[in-house]
Protein backbone atom coordinates (compact mmCIF):
# COMPACT_ATOMS: atom_id res chain seq x y z
CA UNK A 1 0.00 0.00 0.00
CA UNK A 2 1.41 3.25 -1.08
CA UNK A 3 1.82 5.98 1.50
CA UNK A 4 1.45 9.56 0.52
CA UNK A 5 2.99 12.37 2.58
CA UNK A 6 2.25 15.97 2.52
CA UNK A 7 4.78 18.14 0.74
CA UNK A 8 5.06 20.16 3.91
CA UNK A 9 6.25 17.25 5.98
CA UNK A 10 9.84 16.06 5.94
CA UNK A 11 10.26 12.70 7.59
CA UNK A 12 13.92 13.42 8.23
CA UNK A 13 13.31 16.72 9.98
CA UNK A 14 13.69 16.57 13.75
CA UNK A 15 11.44 18.42 16.09
CA UNK A 16 13.19 21.35 17.79
CA UNK A 17 14.61 20.42 21.18
CA UNK A 18 14.75 23.08 23.82
CA UNK A 19 18.18 23.50 25.38
CA UNK A 20 17.06 23.60 28.99
CA UNK A 21 20.55 23.73 30.33
CA UNK A 22 21.42 26.72 28.19
CA UNK A 23 18.22 28.48 29.05
CA UNK A 24 18.55 27.86 32.80
CA UNK A 25 22.21 28.94 33.05
CA UNK A 26 22.79 32.45 34.55
CA UNK A 27 25.51 34.57 33.04
CA UNK A 28 27.62 36.14 35.87
CA UNK A 29 29.50 39.28 34.97
CA UNK A 30 33.14 39.21 36.15
CA UNK A 31 32.81 42.94 36.77
CA UNK A 32 30.69 42.26 39.86
CA UNK A 33 33.44 40.13 41.38
CA UNK A 34 36.03 42.82 40.71
CA UNK A 35 33.75 45.46 42.23
CA UNK A 36 33.21 43.39 45.39
CA UNK A 37 36.96 42.92 45.84
CA UNK A 38 37.55 46.67 45.38
CA UNK A 39 34.90 47.53 47.97
CA UNK A 40 36.36 45.06 50.48
CA UNK A 41 39.90 46.35 49.85
CA UNK A 42 38.87 49.99 50.33
CA UNK A 43 36.86 49.13 53.45
CA UNK A 44 39.91 47.44 55.00
CA UNK A 45 42.13 50.42 54.09
CA UNK A 46 39.62 52.87 55.58
CA UNK A 47 39.44 50.83 58.80
CA UNK A 48 43.24 50.79 59.05
CA UNK A 49 43.41 54.57 58.47
CA UNK A 50 40.92 55.24 61.26
CA UNK A 51 42.63 52.78 63.58
CA UNK A 52 46.05 54.40 63.00
CA UNK A 53 44.92 57.70 64.52
CA UNK A 54 44.63 58.59 68.19
CA UNK A 55 41.27 60.25 67.72
CA UNK A 56 38.54 58.92 69.93
CA UNK A 57 34.84 59.58 69.50
CA UNK A 58 34.44 58.12 65.99
CA UNK A 59 33.94 61.47 64.22
CA UNK A 60 34.23 59.95 60.68
CA UNK A 61 31.42 57.47 61.44
CA UNK A 62 29.28 60.24 62.87
CA UNK A 63 29.88 62.46 59.83
CA UNK A 64 28.90 59.56 57.57
CA UNK A 65 25.70 59.06 59.58
CA UNK A 66 24.96 62.80 59.40
CA UNK A 67 25.42 62.71 55.61
CA UNK A 68 23.07 59.75 55.16
CA UNK A 69 20.53 60.90 57.78
CA UNK A 70 20.44 64.73 57.96
CA UNK A 71 17.74 64.63 60.64
CA UNK A 72 20.30 63.14 63.05
CA UNK A 73 22.67 66.03 62.46
CA UNK A 74 20.03 68.69 63.07
CA UNK A 75 18.47 67.11 66.17
CA UNK A 76 21.18 65.11 67.94
CA UNK A 77 24.68 66.04 66.73
CA UNK A 78 26.80 68.13 69.13
CA UNK A 79 29.84 69.52 67.31
CA UNK A 80 31.56 70.62 70.52
CA UNK A 81 32.03 67.00 71.61
CA UNK A 82 34.51 66.58 68.76
CA UNK A 83 36.32 69.88 69.25
CA UNK A 84 39.78 68.32 69.23
CA UNK A 85 39.18 65.64 66.60
CA UNK A 86 41.57 66.05 63.68
CA UNK A 87 40.41 62.93 61.80
CA UNK A 88 37.42 63.71 59.57
CA UNK A 89 35.49 61.72 57.00
CA UNK A 90 37.14 63.77 54.24
CA UNK A 91 40.60 62.89 55.57
CA UNK A 92 39.73 59.19 55.83
CA UNK A 93 38.57 59.11 52.20
CA UNK A 94 41.68 60.99 51.00
CA UNK A 95 44.07 58.66 52.83
CA UNK A 96 42.16 55.55 51.79
CA UNK A 97 42.47 56.53 48.14
CA UNK A 98 46.11 57.57 48.59
CA UNK A 99 45.44 61.17 47.59
CA UNK A 100 47.44 62.62 50.50
CA UNK A 101 50.64 61.15 49.07
CA UNK A 102 50.40 62.98 45.76
CA UNK A 103 53.13 65.60 45.36
CA UNK A 104 55.69 66.79 42.83
CA UNK A 105 58.44 64.78 44.53
CA UNK A 106 56.38 61.58 44.55
CA UNK A 107 55.50 61.92 40.86
CA UNK A 108 59.17 62.47 39.93
CA UNK A 109 60.19 59.57 42.16
CA UNK A 110 57.80 57.18 40.45
CA UNK A 111 59.16 58.12 37.04
CA UNK A 112 62.88 58.30 37.92
CA UNK A 113 64.09 55.75 40.46
CA UNK A 114 67.11 57.89 41.39
CA UNK A 115 64.73 60.40 42.95
CA UNK A 116 62.39 57.85 44.53
CA UNK A 117 63.10 59.04 48.08
CA UNK A 118 63.54 62.71 47.31
CA UNK A 119 60.59 63.56 49.53
CA UNK A 120 61.79 61.46 52.46
CA UNK A 121 64.40 63.44 54.43
CA UNK A 122 65.43 60.41 56.50
CA UNK A 123 66.16 58.24 53.47
CA UNK A 124 67.46 61.07 51.30
CA UNK A 125 70.06 61.96 53.89
CA UNK A 126 71.52 58.44 53.97
CA UNK A 127 74.55 57.55 51.94
CA UNK A 128 73.94 55.96 48.54
CA UNK A 129 77.53 54.63 48.41
CA UNK A 130 77.20 50.83 48.84
CA UNK A 131 80.56 50.20 50.56
CA UNK A 132 79.86 52.69 53.36
CA UNK A 133 77.87 51.04 56.11
CA UNK A 134 75.33 53.09 58.01
CA UNK A 135 76.22 53.98 61.59
CA UNK A 136 73.50 52.61 63.85
CA UNK A 137 72.66 54.51 67.03
CA UNK A 138 71.05 52.53 69.81
CA UNK A 139 67.97 54.06 71.37
CA UNK A 140 69.50 53.44 74.79
CA UNK A 141 72.54 55.55 73.92
CA UNK A 142 70.50 58.68 73.26
CA UNK A 143 70.12 61.06 76.18
CA UNK A 144 66.55 62.31 76.18
CA UNK A 145 67.46 65.22 78.47
CA UNK A 146 71.05 66.44 78.54
CA UNK A 147 72.87 67.58 81.67
CA UNK A 148 72.70 71.12 80.36
CA UNK A 149 68.93 70.88 79.98
CA UNK A 150 68.59 69.43 83.47
CA UNK A 151 70.68 72.31 84.80
CA UNK A 152 68.34 74.73 83.05
CA UNK A 153 65.30 73.17 84.70
CA UNK A 154 66.92 73.09 88.11
CA UNK A 155 68.57 76.47 87.75
CA UNK A 156 67.30 80.01 87.50
CA UNK A 157 65.36 80.84 84.35
CA UNK A 158 65.95 84.01 82.35
CA UNK A 159 62.27 84.72 82.99
CA UNK A 160 62.63 84.76 86.78
CA UNK A 161 62.23 88.00 88.74
CA UNK A 162 63.37 87.55 92.36
CA UNK A 163 61.74 90.81 93.46
CA UNK A 164 58.20 89.49 92.97
CA UNK A 165 58.24 86.92 95.78
CA UNK A 166 58.32 89.56 98.53
CA UNK A 167 55.30 91.25 96.94
CA UNK A 168 53.23 88.09 96.32
CA UNK A 169 53.94 85.91 99.36
CA UNK A 170 51.92 88.03 101.83
CA UNK A 171 48.87 87.82 99.52
CA UNK A 172 48.38 84.10 100.29
CA UNK A 173 47.49 83.35 96.69
CA UNK A 174 46.34 79.86 95.76
CA UNK A 175 46.47 78.25 92.31
CA UNK A 176 44.97 74.96 91.10
CA UNK A 177 46.50 73.10 88.15
CA UNK A 178 44.77 70.06 86.65
CA UNK A 179 44.65 68.22 83.32
CA UNK A 180 41.50 67.15 81.50
CA UNK A 181 43.71 65.31 78.98
CA UNK A 182 46.11 63.82 81.48
CA UNK A 183 47.98 61.59 79.00
CA UNK A 184 48.83 64.26 76.43
CA UNK A 185 52.54 63.89 75.72
CA UNK A 186 55.29 65.37 73.61
CA UNK A 187 57.53 64.47 70.68
CA UNK A 188 59.66 61.89 72.52
CA UNK A 189 56.67 59.56 72.60
CA UNK A 190 56.16 59.42 68.85
CA UNK A 191 53.26 58.61 66.54
CA UNK A 192 53.31 54.87 67.31
CA UNK A 193 52.17 55.64 70.85
CA UNK A 194 49.89 58.36 69.48
CA UNK A 195 51.72 60.99 71.56
CA UNK A 196 49.93 59.81 74.69
CA UNK A 197 51.68 58.41 77.75
CA UNK A 198 51.40 58.01 81.50
CA UNK A 199 55.10 58.87 81.83
CA UNK A 200 54.97 62.18 83.68
CA UNK A 201 58.48 63.12 82.57
CA UNK A 202 57.28 63.64 79.00
CA UNK A 203 53.60 64.54 79.28
CA UNK A 204 51.62 67.58 80.38
CA UNK A 205 51.69 66.53 84.04
CA UNK A 206 55.48 66.91 83.99
CA UNK A 207 55.04 70.44 82.66
CA UNK A 208 52.57 71.08 85.47
CA UNK A 209 55.19 69.91 87.98
CA UNK A 210 57.69 72.49 86.74
CA UNK A 211 55.07 75.25 86.80
CA UNK A 212 53.93 74.35 90.33
CA UNK A 213 57.50 74.26 91.66
CA UNK A 214 58.40 77.60 90.09
CA UNK A 215 55.27 79.29 91.48
CA UNK A 216 55.82 77.95 94.97
CA UNK A 217 59.58 78.28 95.33
CA UNK A 218 60.13 81.30 93.11
CA UNK A 219 57.10 83.44 93.87
CA UNK A 220 55.62 82.19 97.16
CA UNK A 221 52.30 81.12 95.64
CA UNK A 222 50.50 78.08 97.08
CA UNK A 223 49.76 75.49 94.39
CA UNK A 224 47.67 72.32 94.24
CA UNK A 225 48.70 70.23 91.24
CA UNK A 226 46.04 67.59 90.67
CA UNK A 227 47.11 64.52 88.70
CA UNK A 228 43.82 62.67 88.50
CA UNK A 229 43.58 60.69 85.24
CA UNK A 230 40.53 61.98 83.39
CA UNK A 231 41.02 60.74 79.82
CA UNK A 232 40.89 56.95 80.03
CA UNK A 233 37.50 57.36 78.37
CA UNK A 234 38.15 60.28 76.06
CA UNK A 235 34.53 61.09 75.25
CA UNK A 236 33.66 61.82 78.90
CA UNK A 237 36.97 63.34 80.06
CA UNK A 238 35.46 66.80 80.55
CA UNK A 239 32.74 65.25 82.71
CA UNK A 240 35.40 63.57 84.85
CA UNK A 241 37.53 66.71 85.18
CA UNK A 242 34.41 68.69 86.07
CA UNK A 243 33.86 66.35 89.01
CA UNK A 244 37.47 66.86 90.11
CA UNK A 245 37.30 70.63 89.81
CA UNK A 246 33.97 70.82 91.62
CA UNK A 247 35.33 68.75 94.51
CA UNK A 248 38.20 71.23 94.99
CA UNK A 249 35.84 74.19 94.83
CA UNK A 250 33.60 72.55 97.42
CA UNK A 251 36.54 71.95 99.76
CA UNK A 252 38.61 75.12 99.32
CA UNK A 253 36.26 77.65 97.78
CA UNK A 254 37.36 79.54 94.67
CA UNK A 255 41.02 79.81 93.70
CA UNK A 256 42.85 82.91 92.56
CA UNK A 257 43.73 81.04 89.36
CA UNK A 258 42.66 77.67 87.95
CA UNK A 259 44.60 76.22 85.01
CA UNK A 260 43.46 73.31 82.84
CA UNK A 261 46.86 72.59 81.28
CA UNK A 262 46.94 70.98 77.81
CA UNK A 263 49.11 70.65 74.75
CA UNK A 264 47.86 71.05 71.19
CA UNK A 265 48.22 68.74 68.19
CA UNK A 266 49.80 70.13 64.98
CA UNK A 267 52.16 69.03 62.20
CA UNK A 268 54.34 72.13 61.79
CA UNK A 269 56.84 72.46 64.64
CA UNK A 270 57.73 76.02 63.61
CA UNK A 271 54.18 77.05 64.42
CA UNK A 272 54.56 76.07 68.07
CA UNK A 273 58.24 76.83 68.76
CA UNK A 274 59.84 80.14 69.75
CA UNK A 275 63.46 81.00 70.48
CA UNK A 276 63.76 83.35 73.45
CA UNK A 277 66.98 84.14 75.30
CA UNK A 278 68.77 81.62 73.11
CA UNK A 279 66.51 78.70 74.06
CA UNK A 280 63.76 76.89 72.15
CA UNK A 281 60.45 77.16 73.97
CA UNK A 282 57.03 75.68 73.29
CA UNK A 283 54.64 78.45 72.32
CA UNK A 284 51.58 78.92 74.51
CA UNK A 285 47.93 79.65 73.79
CA UNK A 286 44.97 80.73 75.94
CA UNK A 287 41.55 79.29 75.09
CA UNK A 288 38.03 80.39 76.01
CA UNK A 289 34.66 78.88 75.14
CA UNK A 290 31.56 80.75 74.00
CA UNK A 291 29.21 78.46 75.94
CA UNK A 292 30.72 79.30 79.32
CA UNK A 293 28.22 81.14 81.51
CA UNK A 294 31.18 83.20 82.79
CA UNK A 295 32.52 84.00 79.33
CA UNK A 296 33.29 87.67 79.98
CA UNK A 297 35.25 86.98 83.16
CA UNK A 298 37.09 84.06 81.50
CA UNK A 299 37.93 86.28 78.54
CA UNK A 300 39.16 89.14 80.73
CA UNK A 301 41.47 86.74 82.56
CA UNK A 302 42.86 85.24 79.34
CA UNK A 303 43.36 88.68 77.80
CA UNK A 304 45.16 89.87 80.92
CA UNK A 305 47.60 86.94 80.80
CA UNK A 306 48.02 87.34 77.04
CA UNK A 307 48.79 91.05 77.36
CA UNK A 308 51.56 90.38 79.89
CA UNK A 309 52.96 87.60 77.69
CA UNK A 310 53.10 89.80 74.60
CA UNK A 311 54.66 92.64 76.57
CA UNK A 312 57.37 90.66 78.40
CA UNK A 313 58.04 87.82 75.98
CA UNK A 314 57.05 88.70 72.39
CA UNK A 315 56.68 85.60 70.25
CA UNK A 316 55.93 83.21 73.11
CA UNK A 317 52.24 83.16 72.20
CA UNK A 318 51.19 81.34 69.01
CA UNK A 319 49.02 84.31 68.16
CA UNK A 320 48.93 87.69 69.81
CA UNK A 321 45.27 87.16 70.62
CA UNK A 322 43.62 84.43 72.68
CA UNK A 323 41.85 81.58 70.89
CA UNK A 324 38.10 82.01 71.27
CA UNK A 325 36.30 78.74 70.57
CA UNK A 326 33.13 80.16 69.09
CA UNK A 327 31.10 76.98 68.58
CA UNK A 328 31.33 76.06 72.24
CA UNK A 329 33.54 73.48 73.93
CA UNK A 330 32.46 70.32 75.71
CA UNK A 331 30.78 71.45 78.96
CA UNK A 332 32.12 74.90 78.08
CA UNK A 333 35.52 73.41 79.02
CA UNK A 334 34.17 73.60 82.59
CA UNK A 335 34.85 77.33 82.56
CA UNK A 336 31.39 78.09 83.96
CA UNK A 337 32.57 76.91 87.38
CA UNK A 338 34.80 79.91 88.07
CA UNK A 339 35.67 83.41 86.88
CA UNK A 340 39.32 82.52 87.39
CA UNK A 341 39.73 79.50 85.12
CA UNK A 342 41.80 79.41 81.95
CA UNK A 343 42.52 76.64 79.44
CA UNK A 344 46.26 76.92 78.78
CA UNK A 345 47.87 75.10 75.85
CA UNK A 346 51.64 74.57 76.16
CA UNK A 347 53.14 73.62 72.81
CA UNK A 348 52.02 70.59 70.83
CA UNK A 349 52.81 66.96 70.15
CA UNK A 350 55.76 67.98 67.94
CA UNK A 351 57.52 69.89 70.73
CA UNK A 352 60.09 68.23 72.98
CA UNK A 353 59.02 68.02 76.60
CA UNK A 354 62.05 70.09 77.63
CA UNK A 355 60.75 72.94 75.44
CA UNK A 356 57.38 72.82 77.21
CA UNK A 357 59.07 72.70 80.62
CA UNK A 358 61.18 75.73 79.80
CA UNK A 359 57.96 77.52 78.88
CA UNK A 360 56.48 76.59 82.26
CA UNK A 361 59.03 78.83 83.98
CA UNK A 362 57.99 81.71 81.72
CA UNK A 363 54.36 80.91 82.54
CA UNK A 364 55.13 81.23 86.25
CA UNK A 365 56.58 84.70 85.67
CA UNK A 366 53.50 85.69 83.64
CA UNK A 367 51.22 84.55 86.49
CA UNK A 368 53.32 86.37 89.06
CA UNK A 369 53.14 89.59 87.03
CA UNK A 370 49.36 89.18 86.71
CA UNK A 371 48.95 89.04 90.51
CA UNK A 372 51.47 91.80 91.25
Amino acid sequence: MERYFSNNFNINRRAPINNFRARGKTKFNIGYIVMIFIVIFLAIRAFNVINSYSERGALPYIQLLNFSMPVVETTVYDESVHYESKLTLKKVIAETLGLTKISTSSIIGNEISLFKNIGNPEVASKSKIPFLSRYEVSENSIAKVTEEELAQLNGVSEAFDPNLKAILEPLNLKVLIYHTHSHEGYAEIGADARWNTDNEDINVMGVGDVLAKELEEGYGITVIHDKTIHDNNYTVCYDRSQETLQSYLNEYGDFDLIIDLHRDSVEDKNLVTANINGQDLARIMFVTSVNSSRLQANTDLANGLAGITNSLFPGLMRNKDIFHYDIGGINGFNMSLSDNIVVWEVGANVNLSIEAKRSAKYMARIIAEYFK
